[in-house]
Formats: C-alpha cells, sequence, structure tokens
C-alpha cells in the first residue's frame, strides 16, 4: 500500500489527543520507523457524542480503511464507544480482512489480543488504603455502570472490602462519566448529601480522579487530609496535579511494542498465543496520604505543562484566526494557505492533503453525502509535501493519497474525517515529524475546516442561485435570448464602447410576420416554435460577440459593434437563408417568415442610441409594407409549397 513497497499497518482507534491513544501511536510509530513500515492511523472524536449528527459523521472513517490492502491491523476496541461503529468495524474486519488482526484491551474470542492484567488492582488500592493509612468509610466513583471496566473495577472494590471486613454501603458509590464533568456533581454528593463524608475515594480513572481532587480543594478540603484519593490509568496529568495521585499503572508501551512483535511473528508464519498478558502495577503518591513529594520531578513536570498550555493558548488563537480567514473564502484554490498548519515551524506538521470527494460541478467542494462511506475517486485541492504546497490529479480513494504523495521511506498518516454533521466531504490526512500525534485543539481545526467546507459549498450554491435568477431577470424564458430588460443594458454598452473605440455599430430589428395567424390556426405551441425558429435564426447569423434579444411578442433586436455595410448585409442573408432551410426541409402547415431591418451608425458618426433604434424600426416596418404590398408576407403554406 501506499505506493513505496513497504508493508503497512493500520490502526483504529479514537480520540487520538488522549493521554492512552497518544502513548499508543507514539509506541507504534516509533517502531514503525525504526523497523521500516508504513502507518495508516484512522481515528476519529466522541466529545461531541456518538448519537448526534455529527457523531455519525465522525465514525464514518471506519468505513475508509482499506481492510483488504492492509498487511496488519490493530485494533483499539475500548477508545470506540460508539456502539454502531464497533459493530461496523468487525463486520468488516471478519469479512474483508485478510491480514494478522491483534487488538488491544480486548478479547474478540477469535483474533490475538494484548491483555492487561488489571483484575485486582482496585483491591490493591483498597487495601492500601485501609492497611497502610486505616480508612474505614471508603467511597467509590465508577465509569458508567454499565461499562465492562466499570463493573469489574465496582467488583473489586466489594471484594476488597469485604476481605477487609468492611460492609458495602451502596450510597457510596457515585456514577461518574470516565471524565472530568461529573467531577463538581460528585464533589458535592460526597460532602454535602451524604450523613457521613468519606475519608477516601477510590476512582475508576484518572481523569476523575483529578478532577475531583480539584473540586475538593475548590470547596476548601484538603486532599489528602480530608479525603484521600486514588485513580487508575496512570495518565500524565495525574502525576503532576496538586497532590500527584495515586493510581493504577498501564504498561501502555510494552503493550503496543507486545502487539507489533506479534504481527511480525505472524508474518513470518511464527504460531502465537491468542492471549498475551501484561501486569499492571499500583504508583503509590501523596493523594492516598504517603509522602512521596520530588520537588525537582514536580518542576520539570509543571515546566512542560506551562509549555503545553502555552502552546494551547496559540493554537486557539491561531484558530480563531483560521475561521476568521476561512469565513471570507468562496471557492477553495489555495484552502492550504488558510487552514493555518504552516504558521509555526515547530508545530511538527511535515506534510497534509485535504482530500474532497469528487462529484458533480466544477468548483470543489462537489462531493457532500450523508450516506456512509466516501466517494470512489478524490482529489487533494489543499495538498502540502515537506511543509510547501504542491499540485496533486485525481485518485481512487482506496489508495487514502495522490500518487504524488509516495515517498521511499516509510510513511506515516493520520486519516480523519472532513464533515458538517453527517455531511461527509471526505477525508484529512497529516503526517508529522518524529513521534507526534495530534495536539489537543486538533478537533476544533478539524470543525472548523468541515464547517468551512460546507460554508463555501452554500456560497457556491446560492452564487449558482443568484446568476440563474439573473440570467432570468435579462434572458427570455422561450427562446433564450436576451429579454427587452437585457437588451436595453447590453445595447447601452455596446454603443458607449463603439463610440469610444469609434468602430461601426448596428442595431438590426426583426418582426415575425403574422404570428397571430399561426397561434389562432394551430395553436400556441406552433406559435411558440415560430418564435424559436426566429431566435435560431438570429443565432445562425449573429457574429461570435453580436447580442440577440427578442424585445416582444414577435419583436426582436440584435446589437452589433466593429459593423460595416458588408456585414449588416451578410447577417440578413445568413438569417434568410436559415428560415429558407427550415421552411424547406418543413413539414408543417405555415411557413416561419419575419421581416428586417437595421441602422448602421458608421464610425466616427454621431447619433443617440434611441435614434439608432427607432431608424432601424423604420427600415423594418418598410420592408414590412413592401412584403405586405407584394402579398409577400403570407405564411400559410399553399399546396404547391
Amino acid at each position: 500500500m501506499l505506493g513505496n513497497g513497504r508493508k503497512t499497518i493500520g490502526v483504529i482507534l479514537c480520540d487520538v489527543s488522549s493521554h492512552y491513544q497518544e502513548q499508543v501511536c507514539h509506541t507504534i510509530t516509533s517502531y514503525a520507523q525504526a523497523a521500516g513500515y508504513n502507518i495508516t492511523y484512522f481515528t476519529f472524536y466522541t466529545c461531541y457524542g456518538v448519537d448526534t449528527r455529527n457523531g455519525r459523521g465522525e465514525a464514518n472513517i471506519i468505513h475508509l480503511v482499506p481492510y483488504e490492502k492492509l498487511d496488519a491491523l490493530i485494533f483499539c476496541h475500548d477508545t470506540i464507544v460508539n456502539p454502531g461503529a464497533l459493530e461496523k468495524v468487525w463486520e468488516y474486519v471478519n469479512t474483508r480482512c485478510q491480514c494478522p488482526v491483534v487488538t488491544l484491551r480486548h478479547d474478540s474470542g477469535k483474533y490475538p489480543c494484548v491483555l492487561i492484567n488489571q483484575k485486582h488492582m482496585i483491591e490493591q488500592i483498597v487495601y492500601h488504603f485501609t492497611d497502610e493509612h486505616h480508612k474505614k468509610r471508603l467511597a467509590f466513583m465508577s465509569g458508567p455502570f454499565d461499562h465492562p471496566d466499570s463493573i469489574e473495577r465496582l467488583e473489586d472494590y466489594k471484594c476488597a472490602l469485604e476481605n477487609r471486613g468492611i460492609s458495602y454501603d451502596e450510597t457510596l458509590v457515585f456514577e461518574g462519566d470516565f471524565w472530568k464533568d461529573k467531577a463538581k456533581e460528585a464533589a458535592e454528593y460526597f460532602t454535602m448529601e451524604l450523613e457521613e463524608m468519606p475519608d477516601a475515594v477510590i476512582c475508576a480513572n484518572d481523569y476523575m480522579a483529578t478532577s475531583l481532587s480539584n473540586e475538593l480543594i475548590a470547596k476548601g478540603f484538603l486532599v489528602p487530609d480530608d479525603i484521600a484519593i486514588s485513580g487508575f490509568d496512570d495518565i500524565w496529568e495525574a502525576s503532576i496535579t496538586m497532590p500527584p495521585i495515586t493510581t493504577v499503572s498501564v504498561p501502555i508501551e510494552e503493550m503496543t511494542r507486545t502487539a507489533l512483535k506479534i504481527i511480525e511473528k505472524m508474518w513470518n508464519g511464527e504460531e502465537v498465543d491468542r492471549v498475551r498478558y501484561l501486569d499492571a502495577e499500583v504508583k503509590i503518591r501523596n493523594s492516598c496520604g504517603c509522602q512521596t513529594f520530588n520537588m525537582q520531578t514536580m518542576l520539570a513536570k509543571r515546566v512542560r505543562q506551562e509549555r503545553e498550555h502555552q502552546s494551547i493558548l496559540e493554537l486557539i488563537q491561531t484558530n480563531t484566526y483560521m475561521f476568521v480567514d476561512l469565513s471570507d473564502l468562496d471557492k477553495l484554490d489555495g484552502i492550504e494557505n488558510y487552514v493555518r498548519l504552516l504558521d509555526y515551524s515547530d508545530n511538527h506538521v511535515r506534510n497534509f492533503f485535504i482530500c474532497l470527494g469528487e462529484g458533480k460541478g466544477v468548483q470543489y467542494p462537489k462531493y457532500r453525502s450523508a450516506s456512509v462511506g466516501f466517494a470512489k475517486k478524490s482529489k487533494a485541492v489543499g495538498a502540502v509535501m515537506n511543509r510547501k504546497p504542491i499540485k496533486t490529479e485525481v485518485f481512487d480513494t482506496d489508495n487514502l493519497l495522490p500518487q504524488e504523495a509516495k515517498e521511499e521511506g516509510p510513511m506515516i498518516y493520520y486519516f480523519f474525517p472532513l464533515h458538517n454533521n453527517q455531511y461527509s466531504f471526505g477525508y484529512f490526512a497529516i503526517s508529522y515529524e518524529g513521534v507526534y500525534s495530534a495536539n489537543k485543539t486538533f478537533q476544533n481545526w478539524l470543525a472548523i475546516l468541515g464547517n468551512a467546507l460546507d460554508t463555501i459549498r452554500i456560497k457556491q450554491k446560492n452564487h449558482g442561485l443568484l446568476q440563474e435568477l439573473s440570467n432570468l431577470y435579462i434572458h427570455d424564458a422561450l427562446t433564450g435570448l436576451y429579454n427587452r430588460r437585457g437588451f436595453e443594458s447590453i445595447s447601452e454598452d455596446y454603443y458607449t464602447k463603439a463610440q469610444k473605440e469609434k468602430k461601426g455599430f448596428v442595431i438590426i430589428a426583426i418582426d415575425m410576420d403574422n404570428l397571430k395567424i399561426v397561434n389562432d390556426r394551430f395553436g400556441h405551441m406552433n406559435g411558440d416554435l415560430a418564435l424559436k425558429t426566429i431566435g435560431s435564426a438570429m443565432e445562425a447569423a449573429a457574429g461570435r460577440n453580436d447580442a440577440c434579444a427578442r424585445v416582444g411578442g414577435d419583436e426582436y433586436n440584435v446589437v452589433g459593434i466593429d459593423y460595416e455595410e458588408k456585414d449588416a448585409e451578410e447577417f440578413m442573408i445568413k438569417f434568410q437563408n436559415y428560415l429558407d432551410d427550415f421552411n424547406d426541409s418543413s413539414d408543417l402547415p405555415y411557413l416561419v417568415r419575419a421581416s428586417v431591418g437595421y441602422f448602421l451608425l458608421k464610425a466616427g458618426e454621431q447619433a443617440s442610441l434611441e435614434d439608432c433604434v427607432n431608424a432601424a424600426d423604420a427600415q423594418l416596418y418598410e420592408h414590412k409594407r413592401e412584403k405586405k404590398e407584394r402579398k409577400l408576407d403570407s405564411v400559410l403554406r399553399l399546396p404547391e409549397e
């Protein structure tokens, strides 16, 4: 895949900027760069919910994965909380994958997996609180009650209490969300709503533990003096909060490298254990009451945190500028200059491609669909290689990248959906320097770009509608020629130009003969046909820059510039020849005939536009009078005709 002859490992995971996923990606990238593999990360975000229109648009990325073409697939099952997306991935893996598949932290019962032996780790935390710190009233902050990790960790909590002779009290269990949103409510519950405040809270993950600790401190409580806290997962934030959180550490790097080594063994045809277990361990810090504080380590981490915080503030500002810039765009030409990914030399971005689906129309975005999947062909409307814009050609979407993106070395790309709510436009591919992955504000950046694509699409649609309305305003609906309003405007322009450039200016007046007879005897459909035939004859006779108009029911005008007498006479001949040919080949019971007159204002002569029009009309009426006197104006087809 990717055209460079190297093996390609696909990785499916969600919320790539979260601590666990970030560590998984950094380990895979580092390993692949050393081993010479391509990596394609297929990732999306769930912060806006999974059962929303936006959630459907995000989860569409799983349909981009070229399951049949990958040389291996790593599936981070437990990072995806969208049930529909999970079900669909497993369907595709089971029916389309022909390559080794390894899952992390989930046993599918079919594919090799690397699991963390974290059972009883909550028990060890409980025992540490009871045995080392003599805590008796232990509360538990769970994740969602129906989540597998919540169920397992709550059972461990109950078992540990029983083993220490402490009665289980369900009022001491609070249902959290594995995130930070329930922390304030939990702090209120534990300190104000319970009859007796707990002396320790065991949290089912670190996000809840760190945010609960902060909320308790904000309410005036001391951690761990008034309430001790513990977490689970050992995210980076847990080690830098004050106080640092006692937690359970998961060996993410070892787990990820183990998965990659399993893949290599399967490539070599070696037997592998279907399930590999790695042990978690308790990390004792200050939030439980132990004194493990190291000032130098804390200062180093605080410096890093401050730098990251400053970087995020700068990125938020950059995203704001990007939003303002994109709001002015009405087409996508040069969009790579507006997305601001190249604003800073130290933002790790190396290559990126804004890949939009091919569809109908001239300007991108051509494709917008609420259906699952992506267009069969795509175009990188914004393409950057080594931080410099390049031009690319249309490519097959299942190749993921345009041919121009091919590199000899390992190619490591993250693929994100580009959408507005449930409507997909395509996807975004980005490659970073080193082992970097998406920053904390990247979801916002993608949302801004998706919204901008939809805004540009709406602008283009509105522009088309305005053009259509403008055409209707100045064009005749029956013939497609200019109407009187259009003729008055364009004849004024032509007249002014001819006077300024001292060129000949012509007005040709045309009147269909006896339209009323055709309408009365043969119906208005035939009358309309005759009128359209006159228009066609005019267009056939007109020069490239002439303007033709139907200015009344059976009245027409032509305006032209740079005319001489011979040009006007040539128009008359071509016009009449067209009608003669039509009448000769027609089996209609009537003839299409017209009277014609013109006025030529020669270069350097002076006359008003109104005088020119009146002079052409006068010649037309003279021609009509002559035909009537000679009885040449009949439109009825005689037997011999």
